[in-house]
């Protein structure tokens, strides 16, 4: 009796490793394209967290006094301010950085809304804050 040997794979064996590095592949574009829009995207995550802190303490201040320059409020029982130090926004009853990197901040009231204007990198944003 001859003894077959197996040299090779069978067709089922190439088609399925065929399969694999297929997906591998393209998982490997998709990551590739996901990580290059990341590098691309400008994420406002620090601006978005100012935003979302001063909307707070907007809410639970009174005596709300705005000034193109700062605001001026009273929260928690103490005097606070809002204002723009060199580039960066900053709340004074102390010294707490709420956003850093920004050219120019000031403050409107509009219909009594408050809306933040500020510039950064060349870039404007308004938004409502009160």
């Amino acid at each position: 009796m001859k003894r077959s040997i197996k040299n090779g794979f069978t067709l089922i064996e190439a088609l399925l490793g065929l399969l694999i590095s297929s997906i591998v592949c393209v998982l490997c574009v998709l990551f590739l394209q996901t990580a290059a829009y990341i590098i691309r995207f400008e994420p406002l995550h620090q601006e978005q967290m100012a935003i979302l802190q001063l909307r707070q303490i907007l809410a639970c201040s009174r005596d709300i006094q705005v000034d193109a320059a700062k605001l001026t409020m009273i929260y928690r029982h103490d005097e606070i301010r809002i204002e723009q130090d060199k580039n960066r926004l900053v709340k004074r009853d102390g010294y707490e950085i709420l956003m850093e990197g920004v050219d120019q901040i000031h403050f409107e009231e509009e219909n009594k809304d408050i809306f933040i204007y500020w510039t950064k990198q060349g870039h404007h944003y308004k938004i409502q804050i009160y």
